[in-house]
């Protein structure tokens, strides 16, 4: 009797420290008993939480409430608080604080070389957690996430493997199609093109696949109109726009992605990038599922999804 292959799959991470390891603790102790792992990117926040120090005692604020420290152990309470909202913290005192909410560029330095080292440090805890484990660990950076990320996840001294462009062989005879790369969105963020050029792009890959049938596409922007990409609508402001007293939610997703589905038909499509829009819907022949995304809450999100000779067998959401 042919084995089932199972998939254990999460997105949209966002620095959240508490959710990265609650996904790699699952892993390590074969909680869904995984045949693979899949990240479908977005790794890296937003956002940095400066933590003043005076005269040994320390403050900060997060989320509006004033918090402060008075010892080392205090300290990092505050610091790991930080991390697992997935904002960026760094200690600092008053007026190199004032100093920073001035210059956008310094802030800018800081921000990314902060991302760069939450990113060495998730990559090496994967390695220790995993690197001596039966399940490979797949992942690809999301539009969200600076290119400074890629030399770090591309490391061979690291066990995740970046799929990020490329078709890899996985195991139970399946591939992996894997794009980090979205349509344009409002933000202009680093890894977004039309969906003219985000078509060619994954036409191009997907012409290397032997058999959609036995492929897996994991691309960060689910397909437009899914069901997995409804979102608030934005007006010019980049604000919710509403009316009779509710946001109006739309479809955000790409189109391109949708076309490239829907030629190919592959076993699976794996998606993230809509935090709020998690679920399973099926274009044609293919399941798609986005696991959504509350990791700044610490809660970690994912889909097992069970594949077997004849195709998709289960999909299960799961959460913790």
């Amino acid at each position: 009797m042919a084995k089932t292959t199972r998939i254990y799959l999460a997105s949209d991470f966002h620095a959240a420290e508490k959710a990265w390891r609650k996904f790699l603790n699952a892993i390590k102790l074969n909680v869904y008993k995984a045949d693979i792992a899949l990240v479908a990117g977005d790794f890296t926040g937003k956002a940095i939480v400066p933590i003043v120090e005076n005269g040994g005692t320390y403050s900060a604020e997060l989320f509006g409430v004033h918090r402060r420290a008075g010892s080392a152990e205090e300290l990092a309470t505050l610091e790991r608080d930080i991390a697992d909202v997935g904002y960026y913290s760094v200690v600092t005192s008053a007026g190199e604080t004032d100093r920073l909410a001035t210059d956008a560029a310094a802030r800018d330095e800081l921000l990314h070389r902060l991302m760069n080292e939450r990113m060495e440090q998730w990559m090496a805890l994967a390695t220790e957690r995993l690197g001596d484990g039966p399940v490979p660990l797949y992942v690809i950076p999301g539009n969200d996430d600076d290119f400074g990320i890629d030399p770090i996840i591309d490391n061979d001294a690291y066990f995740p493997q970046n799929a990020d462009g490329r078709v890899l062989d996985m195991p139970g005879g399946m591939q992996l199609l894997a794009y980090g790369w979205s349509n344009n969105t409002p933000w202009d963020t680093p890894r977004e093109v039309s969906e003219d050029e985000l078509f060619e792009r994954l036409d191009g890959l997907a012409a290397q696949v032997r058999d959609p049938r036995r492929s897996v596409f994991m691309i960060h922007v689910p397909p437009h109109d899914s069901g997995l990409d409804t979102a608030p609508i934005l007006d010019a402001n980049l604000r919710p726009t509403v009316s009779a007293g509710d946001v109006l939610r739309g479809p955000v997703g790409s189109t391109a992605v949708r076309r490239v589905i829907e030629k190919y038909q592959p076993l699976l499509g794996i998606h993230g990038h809509i935090h709020e829009s998690g679920g399973e819907r099926r274009i044609g022949q293919t399941l798609c599922i986005n696991p959504g995304s509350e990791a700044n809450h610490g809660i970690l999100r994912g889909y097992l999804v069970d594949i077997g000779p004849k195709g998709v067998e289960r999909a299960l959401r799961v959460e913790g």
